[in-house]
């Protein structure tokens, strides 16, 4: 940031502490009076001192680089998810008898009456993926970074500082509820004992897929609000990394939700080839919400910005 901008983004009264300063010192070393030279420096060196800080805060500061997994993710945001496994050979016949997640609800009521092998986590695989592409559009939207709503009066960063700080808040309450539910009893009852299926209640599943995916919409606004918040021109970057950081659950969702599809698929491919006594492991699932190396830190420094 050059100097000149610097000194514009400088407070009115920064800027009359620097003329004042100096007229009382050039007065103080004319008059040689020293008490008029000391409070002329007293002034210069508060204004020096402002002046610092905003050029420190603000020197060659640039959004966040977002890195290149969390942006493949982003983009896949764009588009509704196709459980549809990647094969290089259509299914076989054995393997259409294999559950398969269902992408409507008529599919998915279909699914829960027949309870073809793998049903449990089809169903639940099912729900989430349908209760995320029906928020097709709002993913979409928040992937597609700063998009100010219409009608609005675009804010200060000050007053911006409040609506992040709130949401981001938010987030950080939502994220060991979350977790405390996946580890809860609840959840994991609803899927039986073992790897049978035959203790699952289909109920119960549709239950707990739905409440993961309302812990997706909770993060799902808290993304909105930061990103959709119309501000004023020198707030910008401070969106565009605010709401990287909100972007983050959502990019451990859709993760989550593509790698859920996968191991559907892969029981597809596997169970119509083993015996009923034989147990096949495919490896966990894991809803992760990492964001990425120091994005903290430079959240943190907006905040002392627009703080002080």
């Amino acid at each position: 940031m050059s100097i000149s901008t610097t000194v514009g983004k400088l407070s009115s009264g920064a800027k009359v502490r620097l003329v004042a300063g100096v007229i009382l010192f050039v007065a103080g070393v004319s008059d040689l009076s020293w008490p008029l030279v000391l409070v002329g420096l007293g002034l210069l060196a508060s204004f020096a001192w402002s002046f610092w800080k905003i050029y420190e805060v603000n020197r060659e500061l640039e959004p966040f680089p977002m890195p290149a997994d969390i942006r493949a993710t982003a983009e896949a945001m764009a588009r509704p998810i196709d459980p549809t496994p990647q094969r290089a050979l259509p299914p076989d016949e054995k393997s259409l008898e294999i559950a398969q997640v269902a992408t409507t609800k008529d599919a998915l009521a279909d699914l829960i009456e027949k309870k073809p092998p793998a049903w449990r986590w089809a169903v639940f695989t099912s729900v989430i993926v349908q209760r995320r592409n029906a928020v097709q559009d709002r993913l979409h939207a928040v992937a597609s970074g700063y998009q100010p709503r219409p009608g609005r009066t675009p804010i200060s960063g000050p007053e911006y500082l409040l609506v992040a700080r709130d949401a981001m808040l938010t987030s950080a309450d939502l994220m060991p509820q979350l977790e405390q539910f996946l580890l809860s009893p609840g959840f994991k009852g609803a899927f039986g004992e073992g790897h049978s299926d035959e203790d699952a209640h289909a109920d119960a599943i549709v239950s707990v897929a739905n409440r993961l995916m309302d812990y997706h919409e909770d993060f799902l606004e808290q993304a909105e609000t930061c990103l959709q918040t119309p501000v004023q021109g020198d707030v910008m970057v401070f969106v565009a990394d605010a709401g990287l950081l909100a972007l983050c659950p959502l990019v451990g969702f859709e993760r989550f939700i593509v790698e859920m599809c996968a191991r559907i698929g892969q029981a597809q491919d596997l169970l119509p080839y083993t015996s009923p006594e034989t147990v096949i492991a495919l490896d966990d699932v894991t809803l992760t919400m990492d964001a990425p190396d120091a994005l903290g830190d430079r959240v943190l420094t907006h905040i002392r910005r627009f703080a002080s």
